[in-house]
């Protein structure tokens, strides 16, 4: 079933180091959460004990679900929210493939102040970056809200060293 909310995010930093802090977060709250990692081949869903040092460096595909539970009814109901408002999940990255593409901002991206602001275009340079889409069950619920908030963090936190 094809369900599911895309948000894509663009990062200088090494992205499997962000799956792994993101991840490492909710294993805290999910104790038996699984994880299955794929790029060309999707393995088997694992405890997150056993699949966090093989996180794919540079591209791949990573599909979260809190438990066993979550897991087998994946198939049947998609990227939903289940018991717990709380549901599956993916991140999906790999290098960017265009040297740059056009964007368009909507928020101020220097630190002026007392300035209005109108949304411009602007080309993004993405050479050396990669892209990461993360799939949440919504755009809005608390959970897939708290889930990009988390990989964001991570991927910045880890962008500077």
């Amino acid at each position: 079933m094809i369900t599911g909310y895309d948000t894509v995010l663009i990062t200088s930093g090494p992205v499997d180091a962000g799956i792994r802090a993101m991840l490492d977060g909710l294993h805290r709250r999910w104790p038996d959460m699984l994880v299955a990692l794929g790029g060309e081949y999707i393995g088997p869903f694992l405890p997150w004990r056993s699949t966090r040092e093989q996180v794919p460096v540079g591209a791949g595909e990573v599909y979260v679900a809190r438990d066993a539970e979550m897991e087998r009814r994946w198939d049947d109901v998609g990227y939903s929210l289940m018991e717990h408002a709380e549901g599956p999940f993916a991140v999906l990255y790999q290098p960017a493939s265009q040297p740059a593409v056009e964007i368009q901002l909507n928020e101020n991206p220097y630190e002026r102040r007392g300035f209005g602001f109108e949304p411009y275009a602007a080309t993004l340079v993405t050479a050396g970056l990669s892209l990461v889409t993360i799939v949440t069950p919504d755009a809005d619920s608390p959970f897939s809200r708290g889930l990009l908030d988390a990989l964001r963090e991570a991927l910045i936190s880890h962008a500077h060293g």
